[in-house]
């Protein structure tokens, strides 16, 4: 399997928060509202072209995800380097914390073989990083965001993401659109955040292309071999769980994972 499919409850949101931990209440329905059921079916089967049920996963936490990569992997079912569309209301390439920091300036010093077990939780790898630590592992061949989560679907302007940190970027530059894992010399990285002109890195990850368009200007090219949806509670109201109970009751099937993979044996985020 070489082309997933990773979708985050929160896409299908009017209007997305940020900095959220996962003990935070739901959303509030009336300030954030789901989409209605038709609208994501249509997106998922003219969009995505999904026409039934594929192997997948249905997690509540979006982290969790590389953990179940993880062991799809070393199941012989997921086959790096793989291709990967994010339909998410936020990029998961990190946002500057404290997790950014390990990623940058330990893990990638350590040979990709010893990266498939991070640390995990608020000072490593987390809801909001997950897919820059995929990468770190050499999992990700390439990278699409598909951003959904607004109230503003339909502008007349240019338009770019406002969630993506240049410091992960080819020559520290988003226009590139190349993700470049850099390693970076601690301690230089959190003072540097603001600006990456004094950034010299030690070395360089492989090239990953990545793009990115709004959820309605997005259309696969060719069919998808693995899905993956993530509740990701605090970031959605309640009224939205019948939309991810729609979602993988029709479109993933447990089961065939089950078959193949075992649950994870550790390593979890906390929380």
């Amino acid at each position: 399997m070489r082309r997933v499919l990773d979708i985050d409850l929160d896409a299908f949101v009017y209007g997305s928060e940020d900095g959220r931990g996962r003990d935070d209440p739901r959303l509030d329905a009336e300030v954030h509202p789901p989409w209605d059921l038709p609208k994501v079916l249509s997106f998922l089967r003219c969009n995505c072209r999904l026409s039934g049920p594929l192997p997948g996963f249905a997690i509540e936490h979006h982290g969790d995800l590389f953990f179940r990569w993880r062991d799809a992997i070393d199941r012989g079912l997921l086959v790096p380097p793989f291709r990967v569309t994010h339909v998410d209301a936020h990029a998961d390439l990190g946002t500057g914390d404290c997790g950014f920091d390990y990623l940058l300036t330990e893990l990638l010093r350590e040979p990709p073989h010893n990266r498939h077990s991070p640390r995990a939780g608020d000072d490593g790898l987390a809801d909001g990083n997950y897919l820059a630590f995929a990468i770190a592992n050499r999992w990700i061949g390439e990278l699409t965001y598909v951003i959904g989560g607004r109230y503003e679907d339909f502008m007349d302007y240019p338009w770019e993401p406002g969630d993506l940190l240049p410091h992960v970027f080819e020559d520290f530059d988003l226009s590139t659109r190349t993700i470049r894992l850099p390693t970076l010399a601690p301690p230089n990285l959190r003072e540097d955040l603001g600006s990456t002109d004094r950034l010299r890195p030690l070395a360089l990850e492989p090239p990953v292309p990545f793009d990115w368009s709004l959820w309605h200007e997005y259309e696969a090219t060719e069919p998808f071999d693995l899905i993956c949806l993530a509740r990701s509670p605090s970031y959605t109201p309640e009224a939205a769980d019948a939309v991810y109970d729609e979602i993988r009751s029709r479109f993933i099937d447990e089961n065939a994972i089950a078959r193949v993979t075992r649950p994870p044996s550790g390593g979890g985020l906390r929380g």
